[in-house]
């Protein structure tokens, strides 16, 4: 227990710098959308930074999830609007109903209803994703030109004003402001110049998030523009957040719930709809922001519909807008290199912090540039690189993702995201209709044999086709419908079967159903069976057991999982272990099917006459595009030490003639150490470093590198009796020096 917390801490301290990092920026973004989004629902501007400040601290702290932020949503706006205008503008009776959200949400959290958010298709949510980017940019053009009639976080394409996405830019363009436009430029080269990687080595660039020097930059010109006054930036261009001149003046900012409303019935309608939509909305987006994670962590659905019902219980008890998990502030969490949930709480600490201190200041902050960092946010949301990839997977990918991209633009989150659902069912109901068979038809004489395999899942949905099929059958044939290898027919599909014998007769059909997997023909030729040893089929059956578990597990936790998986690889790691089974290459590492392309042999042994080897090799650098190379020995290795003493193995011998090499190359040094054990330690190490000279010397790494490659090298051991892993750090420009003089190939020069 006390490692567990040592080992949390020092990953807090690691993370520190990242997560404030991204905790800053995110709060930057996070300012202007609590104050618009309060502005949009007619509630109190303070309204909107409590439930910032409550979904930074108290959310992040209890949610499961780690890139995820909260706060109020600009998908609750039209919610939160009528919902008070129907309390007659009385905000402290809505207060009542969003705590009692909040413990519907924790209800809900308990009977595990998170589970609703698995259902909805990859293709809805990597639609809904790019949709908001697209949406983002569409949104805070006018802000970037200057024209800011609308306050941030209105997102719905049909606005209050009567105006819609669309109008709002035209009205832009013919009333841009240069002073507002002049911000939003440079904004954009600074955020644009930040990421070359040419500037990545200097640790400032490194060090500096991009977003806070656009702010500071930005806040010094508009100062400069009070010397060119045309030009000076104020009023709605500018963040707009309440100050109080002193502690009961803040004070004065909170509000109190009405518990005198606990008996109107329009309070708990509100609750459910707020509680409903609100669970909605952050289960898509705690998914969203789960495939955007570049480490692919998963969150636990029903913990989070805890933790947001306690962070809706504590904002509607102080003050507070409802919130949700919001995509818009996550995916800048991730583009800023957030690690941890830490920068979510950092954000929220810095929201409380920086109300209370410097107002003045943050209301100096003009809103175009907040605009460009949003507008480069939509941009990776909403590449051209991600229509592509989804037009890469087919129509029934494709046209589900673009619906959902179509509705979310021109309705808002939930019926966008609702219509792309509709659409990506009718694709997986068209499939399963389509490929619940496979039909096969041979020519006899006398006759036609036709078969019919069923596919390992028949429900109801495919009684109409199959139907179809048996009626269709030719007279005087042979049918045999093979069911052996289904998990599952539904009764329907064999009632319809079996109706057919009927039908069969009257056409002179010979008709067979193998449900087992024996149809009762003869075989042709009968053989004396072989003599096979006895199976220990407990062991054996064991096998399949556990990975029907392992196919539950991974499918309570992403019904997509092997749907994603199926479409292709693209590992940054190649492994080469040892055939050892105690060195099992994806767990020791932590990695997923799809992470690691792995090779093992006896001993980890790069030998330049494996073709096997270098197959791997040349398909893992070539065409996969690996970024680390890993070999990989282990301490204890039996291979290394049967090269190491003098038994005679057989064929084996040969191959360990590549360790013995090894050995002759050291022997000075592993002669000088007197216990046996750390000379059998040492030369595992040795061998391991070997090998990833003999890496450098194979014309593939060479020409990778010579071409710039992105390709690193590494030596490891694995410790088996504490299971950890230790770099070698082999030193490739030192050592490799000597190398490129004689194994260097003059094709790739």
């Amino acid at each position: 227990m006390k490692d567990n917390k040592n080992n949390i801490i020092q990953s807090m301290v690691t993370n520190f710098r990242y997560d404030f990092r991204s905790g800053l920026v995110v709060f930057l973004v996070a300012l202007p959308l609590c104050l618009g989004i309060a502005l949009a629902s007619g509630a109190p501007l303070f309204s909107g930074i409590i439930a910032g400040i409550i979904g930074g601290i108290i959310v992040g702290s209890l949610s499961g999830s780690s890139l995820s932020v909260s706060g109020p949503a600009a998908g609750l706006t039209v919610i939160v609007f009528s919902a008070i205008e129907k309390f007659n503008g009385q905000f402290n009776a809505f207060l009542l109903a969003v705590m009692l959200a909040g413990v519907l949400q924790i209800i809900l959290g308990y009977i595990r209803a998170g589970s609703i958010g698995y259902f909805f298709p990859s293709a809805v949510i990597k639609g809904m994703l790019a949709a908001i980017g697209l949406t983002l940019i569409l949104k805070q053009i006018p802000h970037a030109l200057g024209y800011d009639e609308d306050a941030e976080g209105e997102f719905a394409f049909e606005q209050l004003d009567g105006e819609n996405t669309f109008t709002e830019i035209l009205r832009a363009f013919q009333n841009p402001n240069a002073a507002a436009i002049i911000i939003t430029l440079i904004s954009v080269a600074i955020l644009l110049l930040w990421e070359r990687p040419a500037l990545k080595k200097y640790s400032f660039f490194n060090g500096i998030p991009a977003p806070l020097v656009v702010v500071l930059i930005s806040i010094l010109i508009n100062y400069l523009y009070n010397y060119i006054s045309f030009l000076s930036l104020s009023g709605n261009h500018l963040v707009s957040l309440p100050k109080a001149n002193n502690f009961n003046e803040f004070l004065g900012l909170f509000t109190l719930p009405d518990f005198s409303q606990i008996g109107n019935p329009q309070v708990y309608i509100t609750a459910a709809t707020l509680a409903i939509v609100a669970s909605l909305e952050t289960l898509l987006n705690v998914e969203a922001t789960d495939k955007l994670d570049p480490l692919k962590r998963n969150t636990p659905p029903n913990r989070e519909l805890k933790a947001q019902g306690v962070g809706n219980l504590i904002s509607g008890l102080i003050g507070g807008l409802p919130l949700t998990s919001v995509i818009v502030r996550s995916s800048v969490n991730i583009n800023t290199g957030a690690r941890s949930k830490m920068s979510a709480v950092i954000h929220g600490i810095l929201l409380l912090v920086c109300v209370i201190s410097i107002p003045s200041l943050l209301n100096r902050i003009p809103l175009a540039c907040l605009a460009a960092i949003l507008i480069l946010t939509g941009y990776k949301l909403a590449k051209l690189k991600v229509f592509k990839e989804m037009y890469s997977l087919g129509l029934s990918q494709f046209i589900p993702f673009v619906v959902t991209i179509v509705a979310v633009l021109f309705t808002d989150l939930l019926i966008g995201i609702s219509i792309g659902l509709a659409v990506g069912l009718f694709f997986i109901l068209r499939a399963n209709y389509k490929s619940f068979y496979f039909f096969q038809r041979e020519k006899l004489k006398g006759g036609e044999k036709v078969k019919i395999n069923l596919g390992e899942h028949v429900s109801f949905l495919n009684k109409a086709s199959i139907n179809n099929i048996l009626e269709n059958l030719p007279e005087n044939s042979y049918v045999e419908i093979d069911g052996s290898k289904s998990q599952y027919i539904d009764y329907d599909i064999l009632e319809t079967i079996e109706n057919f014998k009927s039908t069969a007769k009257q056409k002179n059909i010979r008709f067979t159903f193998n449900k087992n997997g024996h149809d009762g023909q003869p075989t042709a030729k009968t053989y004396a069976p072989v003599p096979v040893p006895q199976v220990d089929q407990t062991a054996y059956d064991q096998l399949f057991e556990n990975n029907r578990k392992w196919v539950a597990e991974k499918l309570k936790l992403d019904p997509h999982y092997f749907e994603n998986l199926a479409m292709g690889q693209s590992p940054k790691y190649l492994w080469i272990g040892c055939s050892d089974s105690r060195v099992p290459a994806s767990e020791i590492t932590g990695t997923h099917p799809g992470e690691m392309f792995v090779h093992r042999n006896v001993a980890n042994l790069v030998v330049s006459t494996d073709l096997n080897l270098l197959s791997v090799l040349q398909y893992a650098v070539e065409v996969l595009k690996v970024e680390h190379i890993i070999v990989c020995g282990h301490y204890g290795c039996g291979g290394v030490k049967a090269a190491i003493e003098d038994n005679n193995l057989g064929l084996i011998n040969k191959w360990l003639l590549n360790i013995k090499d090894v050995y002759r190359l050291h022997k000075d040094e592993l002669m000088y150490m007197k216990d046996p054990n750390e000379q059998f330690k040492r030369l595992v190490e040795l061998n391991v470093i070997e090998q990833v000279y003999n890496l450098h010397k194979t014309s593939i790494v060479q020409k990778a590198w010579l071409k710039d490659a992105k390709l690193h090298v590494h030596g490891w051991v694995y410790d088996l009796r504490e299971g950890s892993i230790k770099d070698l750090e082999v030193d490739i420009r030192k050592t490799f020096a000597e190398y490129d003089e004689i194994f260097r190939f003059k094709d790739f020069q």
